[in-house]
């Protein structure tokens, strides 16, 4: 019989690994799982990892965001290092909640480049647009799939009555965190992304890369014979340049419709979240940190609205998923990659600017038992399709397709008895 695949995760995976059928294995616990942490204390926790993944014969590594990404020597040259999956030869794969460029914040960017470019990671990406560029910037090994719902004991009766309180409900913080949100930007710097907001104004199916690099050639890609120097400075200029243009689908997506549903709604609408007063003046609730009480208020609340962060261009977040999964009404800011996962006005809703918000709005919470429908149906389409044990299941089937990992041999076909004619009498 042929073993189960051996995967090494982390606690937030082990479920969701475990129901798609294969072996978990929790990797080992470090000081810290920061994702910003300095390569130094990564080199140190390769030592602890590399004799885990040894012992226990690990097929595959599964992580969030590079939190436990560690290195060591390498086997190729002594004097250097490379990451602990690939000493091993053991696939590593990196699901990104958030883009890329907003992890590793304490690596020198042109090392963190470098070591994006190592064989063995692979980089698993939530939408297209940030797939497409990363690819463009010479980035190996990317998978483009959609984040999903963790798996969970989900509650799956009908939805209860609202409680008494605000009818619609946003959970999140204002979207002001994006790649080097920390650093002062030069005016010169803000051209090519208010540019690109014009041009998006104009043209919605245009991501940044192609307004950046093809359309308005702000920059050349770097060629085939450029060292690795040369392609992270590309790579970082490309993301300054970005910067701008993030902060402007921040407001686009996310803090207008807050700003404008406090003032419209009043006490109606509740913002679930931290940072709203400081950078709004906006009363908020603050963050629910008890995962089962965030995930029960999103059951519960009439409307659970969705805003998208800055650092989306076309694709879903991790809330899509969690609201639906929980058997919550979303009505979500419309994005492109959205039908290709829930059936709007059956599964979902979506609105595209203030007046349709408010439209909506006044229609749901008038036709409750329509409401109910298509919450019940977008919690099934969710537990059907879109919890993370079919991402994972999905995921091994790609590897497998690429023989980065062993593909399946067909079985064989049991022999049949051979039955001997009867005699002739």
């Amino acid at each position: 019989m042929r073993r189960p695949l051996r995967i090494a995760t982390t606690p937030q995976w082990e479920p969701s690994v475990r129901e798609a059928g294969f072996a978990v294995y929790l990797l080992p616990p470090l000081p810290t799982l920061d994702f910003h942490r300095p390569l130094a204390q990564r080199f140190t926790d390769g030592r602890i990892y590399r004799s885990f993944l040894e012992e226990n014969d690990i097929d595959l590594v599964l992580d969030f965001n590079t939190e436990t990404m560690t290195l060591s020597p390498s086997e190729e040259a002594p004097n250097e290092v490379a990451l602990t999956t690939a000493v091993l030869g053991i696939p590593y794969v990196a699901c990104y909640l958030d883009p890329i460029t907003s992890t590793m914040g304490q690596v020198r960017w042109s090392d963190h480049w470098q070591i994006l470019e190592s064989r063995g990671w692979i980089k698993w990406i939530w939408e297209t647009a940030h797939a497409e560029e990363l690819t463009k910037l010479g980035v190996p090994n990317i998978i483009t799939l959609p984040m999903g719902a963790a798996n969970d004991d989900f509650d799956r009766t009908p939805l209860p009555d609202p409680d008494p309180g605000p009818a619609v409900a946003f959970m999140g913080h204002p979207a002001s965190g994006w790649f080097r949100s920390n650093q002062s930007i030069e005016p010169a710097a803000l051209f090519c992304g208010l540019t690109a907001a014009a041009v998006r104004a104009d043209m919605p199916d245009l991501p940044f890369h192609k307004i950046y690099f093809d359309l308005y050639r702000f920059d050349k890609l770097p060629g085939e014979s450029a060292d690795v120097l040369a392609r992270a400075e590309i790579a970082g200029r490309y993301y300054q340049q970005k910067f701008i243009y993030n902060a402007y689908l921040a407001i686009k997506q996310r803090d207008r419709f807050a700003r404008f549903l406090k003032d419209r709604l009043g006490d109606l609408f509740e913002l679930v979240g931290d940072h709203w007063e400081a950078n709004y003046g906006l009363p908020h609730t603050p963050r629910i940190w008890d995962p089962k009480v965030l995930h029960e208020r999103m059951r519960r609340v009439p409307i659970c609205l969705n805003l998208m962060k800055g650092n989306l261009e076309t694709g879903l977040n991790i809330r899509h998923f969690e609201i639906t999964a929980y058997g919550g009404f979303m009505l979500t800011y419309w994005t492109p990659e959205l039908a290709g996962c829930f059936e709007m006005g059956k599964e979902c809703d979506v609105f595209h600017n203030e007046a349709e918000l408010l439209e909506k709005i006044a229609y749901y919470l008038e036709h409750a038992d329509e409401r109910r429908d298509i919450a019940l149906a977008g919690q099934k389409r969710t537990l059907s399709e879109h919890l993370y044990s079919h991402r994972v299941l999905r995921l091994v089937e790609m590897l497998r397709e690429s023989d980065i990992l062993p593909r399946i041999a067909p079985a064989r076909p049991t022999p049949q008895p051979q039955l001997s004619p009867a005699p002739v009498r």
